[in-house]
């Protein structure tokens, strides 16, 4: 019978070779012990095989035959295909084709959810009926918003898509039927006419220049413009992570690549006059290499929240404690639909949505004040 060919991979001492039976890589290392070349198996997942690799470097570095021996019995954990294994798998590939905050969000989704309940399973083992069980949990409980769950079960889809895609399952994917209970996304708007306009006007009129130190000026001039691209509809993750290099100023433009967009694809967006003159406002002040837009001073990284200046702003305004930079896509939605009679198709745009469906909650017309916001409320402000 002919042996199959070896390949060298990018990672020292560690090869392939494309198995008979299956058509699929086993990974081998060689290394050495005791001047003599020994070569162990790897199983079929490089990210496995590395961890592996490293365990036997480490022991022979150590010189202790001892530890060599333990290292080869550690190695042994990792042959079962446990969720918390594979899981380390799973966001070393497909993590590579997420955002940063989207990598951070689904790490900590994974971390604090799934793998306390089922990292120590065999991935064989996991049945539909124990993530439905779990979902029901959390709604019983009421420990994850509905929105949240959704998210929650995507992420275990998700995982266990990956998990058929690598050969490590072949009975489906057991978390494909799994069903969040039916609620109502409908969210109100319950600001009343007054409120908004006084409101926005204090976001536009804010003193950003009261202190005699100017870094303190720059800094809150910054929170001021996320709030203002906020009210433009955008999302704040869009706003905390925007770039000079996706702004265009010759064809009055900013863009949302699409690895940044919470619906994967690009998004380009006209800027006002009043949006773009702020910009160029703020490109002028800002540092030389600084790519972007707003980099907290103290951490020299995109701001990672403005709850406080947002609360002098509510406060200021008199606005309910309870709103949030989220709710402001809520008002332009309302007011587009019901008072402007903008086409859900254009909100959609506007608001980046995946689907229409997702635009029509604002498609209501007997939310709370929703009719008392007057047409003339963004031609005011020239939003």
């Amino acid at each position: 019978m002919t042996r199959p060919k070896n390949y060298p991979t990018n990672y020292k001492n560690i090869y392939y070779y494309i198995s008979i039976k299956t058509n699929k890589k086993v990974y081998f290392g060689r290394y050495y012990e005791n001047k003599k070349q020994k070569t162990i198996s790897l199983g079929s997942s490089l990210n496995i095989a590395k961890k592996k690799m490293n365990l036997i470097k480490k022991g022979i570095s150590k010189k202790d035959s001892s530890l060599i021996v333990y290292n080869k019995e550690v190695l042994k954990k990792y042959d079962k295909e446990s969720i918390e294994v594979l899981y380390f798998e799973y966001i070393d590939i497909e993590g590579k084709k997420w955002s940063t905050q989207e990598l951070k969000t689904k790490k900590s989704r994974f971390k604090r959810w799934i793998l306390p309940h089922f990292g120590k399973m065999n991935i064989h083992d996991v049945r539909y009926s124990h993530i439905q069980k779990f979902i029901n949990d959390i709604d019983d409980k009421k420990l994850l918003a509905r929105k949240t769950q959704e998210n929650l079960k995507s992420s275990i889809q998700s995982f266990f898509k990956f998990c058929i895609k690598e050969g490590y399952l072949n009975t489906g994917n057991p978390a494909q039927y799994v069903d969040i209970k039916a609620y109502d996304n409908h969210v109100p708007m319950t600001l009343t006419l007054e409120q908004i306009i006084r409101f926005y006007q204090t976001i536009i009129d804010i003193d950003c220049h009261s202190s005699p130190n100017q870094s303190a000026n720059l800094d809150n001039r910054k929170k001021r413009l996320m709030l203002i691209l906020m009210i433009h509809g955008r999302r704040w993750n869009e706003a905390q992570n925007l770039c000079w290099s996706e702004i265009d100023f010759i064809s009055n433009l900013y863009i949302i690549p699409a690895h940044k967009s919470k619906t994967k694809k690009t998004q380009k967006h006209k800027m006002t006059d009043f949006l773009r003159l702020e910009l160029m406002e703020l490109k002028v002040i800002s540092k030389e290499g600084e790519d972007f837009l707003f980099i907290n001073p103290q951490t020299k990284k995109p701001y990672s929240s403005i709850n406080t200046f947002f609360k002098t702003i509510k406060k200021k305004a008199d606005i309910p404690k309870t709103f949030r930079c989220q709710d402001f896509r809520h008002v332009v939605g309302t007011v587009a639909y019901q008072n402007l009679g903008i086409p859900l198709e254009n909100i959609r745009d506007v608001l980046a949505h995946g689907s229409v469906t997702t635009t029509e909650i604002y498609s209501d017309k007997d939310s709370l004040n929703s009719r008392k916001v007057l047409t003339s409320l963004f031609e005011m402000f020239g939003f």
